[in-house]
């Protein structure tokens, strides 16, 4: 498992659950050690205590039968205790009695015997008990499969409830962990959604002690932050402000030039100043939507009908046209544009998209303005592909493509912040859908 990639939560739960589980088996196979060697301990003392009690009978019985062969000895003697096997002999190896199982058992399990003590042979565990003034031995023997069934039937005891605590317990981590980090979760969710249109202060309130400190921090990081932006924004959206009266003057009085001087040796020069005019007051323009932008001008809290505005923007394009029939607008009959979207703002992406048709595209060539069934709406135009891991970096502010035009490279920067702050999405192809060249951007509306 790769760390790196894994939330604290379950790490937690992870090692939590197999530490518990490692642990509790450690103990287990603990306990099952010292179970066996005390459940030994019991068995044996138990073969002791048979050996002992039974010679005085097994005695009595050797000196009331007649005969020296070995006969069986009965049950009524020994008891129905069928894992334990007695076997009584002379001093010197006689055998005098023994149970019916003994006849079987391995030559050498009674053969040889101490005449007191216990010995392992084999399969079997025998004690010997030894009258030496009678001269007798008695040798009780069981088999080690007895011992061995009772300690794995003790084992499974141990270990089938730990399988079963297994899920319960890592539920329980499960509910401890999610609650202990639930504050770090909350903490983290709102540091997350904190961006430029949103500087919202973080509160240090109902936030553990441990994580106090960090959300006092970050809020004044925040404010600090929300400090310099309203200071960048403000100076932004007043010097785009001031600045447009002036450069409109210019512009007017650089066009009156213009003509007064028809073609005369100053022309060229004051068109060259005309153009850079035009270019500064789309700039300032564009300066000014980025300060709306940046304020938050996207979304609204209710639904608004955006059909009519995309109307009244296509008109305002094709009058800017030096050919208004070069731009296409097509929309489905019967055809509804409701969204939570700022009538100002989707003004905005619409004529940024078609401005950026109208000076990217084919020079002269189509600008193709469509709305979709889906709620979309989308602007095409001719021109060369743009490779496919250029179009992400459109987006970003001041970027632009391997294009000759001028421009300032703000407009689908604009288009993509307002997207993004109603709810929406930018969405950039080349080539365009259904050609095998140009451009195309949809702007797909929130739901």
């Amino acid at each position: 498992m790769n760390w790196g990639k894994v939330s604290i939560t379950r790490r937690l739960i992870v090692s939590l659950t197999i530490g518990t589980m490692l642990f509790w088996c450690i103990a287990a196979i603990g306990s099952t050690y010292v179970f066996s060697e005390e459940l030994n301990e019991t068995f044996d003392l138990a073969l002791r205590e048979t050996a002992q009690r039974l010679l005085p009978l097994a005695i009595d019985d050797v000196a009331s039968r007649d005969g020296r062969e070995p006969r069986a000895l009965a049950r009524s003697l020994i008891g129905d205790i069928e894992y334990l096997n007695y076997q009584v002999s002379t001093l010197d190896g006689l055998v005098l009695l023994r149970t019916p199982e003994a006849f079987d058992a391995p030559p050498d399990l009674y053969g040889g015997a101490p005449r007191r003590g216990f010995r392992t042979v084999g399969d079997y565990r025998t004690y010997s008990e030894t009258d030496e003034k009678a001269g007798i031995t008695l040798v009780v023997s069981e088999t080690t499969a007895h011992r061995e069934e009772a300690i794995a039937d003790s084992t499974k005891s141990l270990f089938l409830p730990l399988l079963l605590l297994i899920p319960f317990s890592a539920l329980g981590i499960w509910l401890v962990v999610r609650s202990t980090l639930a504050p770090v979760k909350r903490l983290s969710s709102e540091i997350a959604a904190r961006d430029g249109t949103n500087l919202a202060p973080i509160l240090s309130t109902g936030q553990p002690v441990e994580l106090q400190p960090i959300a006092r921090a970050i809020g004044r990081l925040i404010e600090r932050l929300q400090a310099a932006l309203n200071v960048e924004r403000a100076f932004a959206a007043n010097s785009a402000h001031e600045l447009r009266t002036p450069i409109a003057g210019a512009l007017a009085q650089t066009q009156v030039l213009i003509e007064e001087l028809g073609e005369g040796r100053g022309a060229p020069r004051a068109r060259e100043v005309e153009g850079a005019l035009r270019r500064l007051a789309d700039l300032s323009e564009k300066l000014l939507q980025i300060a709306r932008v940046d304020a938050g001008l996207g979304a609204t809290a209710t639904p608004v009908d955006l059909l009519a505005v995309l109307d009244v923007v296509i008109r305002d394009c094709r009058s800017t046209l030096e050919a208004p029939d070069r731009l296409d607008y097509r929309r489905p009959p019967g055809a509804k544009l409701m969204a939570r979207m700022d009538m100002d703002a989707f003004a905005i992406a619409v004529r940024n998209l078609v401005d950026n048709a109208d000076k990217h595209g084919t020079r002269g060539g189509r600008i193709e303005v469509e709305l979709g069934e889906d709620r979309t709406v989308s602007v095409r135009n001719g021109g060369p592909v743009v490779p496919a891991d250029q179009l992400p970096g459109l987006t970003r502010r001041f970027a632009r493509g391997a294009t000759p035009a001028a421009g300032s490279g703000l407009g689908l920067a604009i288009v993509a912040a307002i997207m993004e702050q109603s709810g929406g999405k930018l969405e950039l192809l080349s080539p365009a859908r259904g050609r095998p060249d140009g451009f195309e951007a949809i702007l797909k509306l929130p739901k």
